[in-house]
């Protein structure tokens, strides 16, 4: 492939700076600062833009700062400009999902809520493992081609106690030859445990905490929030968010160990609520949960998929008197789910998500059933990364 100097103009969605070749043809590259003059070895074309890899910084913008992580990986796509200039780019692009897509007013956005800590907030790291003809083991994060492993021995992002664990190696001790990733988790509780495909975790159960809201007890391998210092932001978030609503029902899909529903129900004793996860270990964390936060006569969780149980879920629950909050994974909501929304006319969403592109993608769909945005705004959960967090009420408009 050839080099090409690209003029920087935007960072895109996804973290990759974006300019125009001489040609005048789009151009991503990672790495790249808006308004730089880079040259770039051109590894993709496509019909409408390419790719490339930059190779030399031709003009400099005053916003570039050293790095000072020793990993070359994809990763921390924002940590050579200031904070200010990530968050202000992460507010831009979720603004063009919502308002250039049609999908939301300018005034339903909220400013953006920005991290604590730009470093150092992960309680949560997976590594990707190879294994060497000599028994030993690489381990690391996966390059912009998703197969080239880069090794690490350090990611700046993670809590300092799980740095500490993966640099010791100890864990590689352990670990077997079939083994194709690792993942560490720490709470202040429990410290550090790490397991693989082939190693169970030595703490099966961990306590984390949200902060305001207390502590949660959750499964070492099911899904919790991992930036600790801002689950608590997000949690006031949402409970904030639901007490604007005149409901009396709260139906949780995506409900996870239940802190959403337990951290609502503690603030409106007016609500009940019900919560359905497909993991039955999350569920069975949910009911410790309740019964810790003396909500469990207010709360109760089933096992069980999201899209399939809502009919059932439903009974009893007036749907104009109901407020349905969803937290889904990065793929966004069960289209069943979606259907079963709007054809019950359910009065409130509240949507979390940590995808704008799917979130984007259903909240078209919602407003073909009658849905519009009340209030929409980001939450940086994942500060230096391409990504965020965000969390929109929806109201159903007949």
């Amino acid at each position: 492939m050839h080099m090409d100097k690209v003029e920087i103009h935007a960072f895109a969605f996804g973290g990759r700076a974006v300019g125009r070749r001489a040609d005048g043809k789009i151009c991503f590259v990672r790495g790249a600062i808006p308004g730089e003059t880079v040259l770039v070895r051109i590894t993709g074309e496509k019909k409408r833009y390419s790719e490339g890899v930059l190779s030399e910084i031709l003009t400099c913008s005053p916003l570039r700062r050293e790095t000072c992580c020793p990993n070359p990986c994809p990763g921390c796509s924002y940590a050579h400009v200031p904070y200010e200039t990530e968050l202000e780019w992460k507010q831009r692009q979720f603004e063009s999902f919502l308002v250039r897509g049609g999908l939301a007013e300018q005034a339903a956005v909220r400013p953006p809520a920005g991290a604590r800590s730009r470093t150092g907030w992960r309680n949560k790291l997976k590594l990707s493992l190879e294994h060497a003809p000599d028994g030993s083991v690489r381990a690391g994060y996966r390059a912009e081609d998703n197969v080239s492993l880069i090794e690490v021995c350090d990611c700046l992002l993670a809590a300092k106690e799980i740095q500490e664990a993966c640099q010791g190696g100890e864990w590689k001790k352990r670990v077997s030859c079939g083994d194709r990733a690792v993942t560490f988790r720490h709470t202040p509780a429990d410290g550090v445990c790490f397991f693989t495909d082939s190693v169970r975790p030595a703490v099966p159960l961990l306590t984390e905490t949200v902060a305001g809201f207390g502590e949660f007890r959750t499964g070492a391998e099911s899904f919790f929030q991992i930036n600790p210092e801002m689950s608590g932001v997000l949690a006031e978030r949402v409970v904030s968010l639901a007490e604007r609503c005149p409901a009396e029902h709260l139906l949780e899909p995506y409900c996870g160990a239940g802190c959403f529903s337990i951290a609502v129900a503690e603030r409106r004793r007016d609500m009940r609520c019900r919560g359905v996860e497909i993991d039955p270990r999350s569920i069975a964390c949910a009911k410790e949960n309740a019964a810790c936060h003396s909500v469990a006569d207010r709360c109760g969780f089933f096992a069980g998929d999201a899209g399939r149980s809502l009919p059932r879920l439903l009974r009893g629950m007036p749907p104009e008197k109901t407020l349905l909050l969803t937290d889904p994974p990065r793929t966004g909501m069960d289209r069943r789910m979606l259907e079963e929304i709007m054809k019950n006319r359910i009065g409130w969403i509240l949507y979390v998500s940590c995808a704008p592109d799917t979130l984007a993608r259903d909240l078209a769909v919602l407003r073909t059933g009658g849905y519009r945005v009340l209030e929409s705004g980001l939450i940086d959960m994942f500060p230096s990364t391409a990504h965020f967090e965000t969390v929109t009420l929806l109201k159903c408009s007949s």
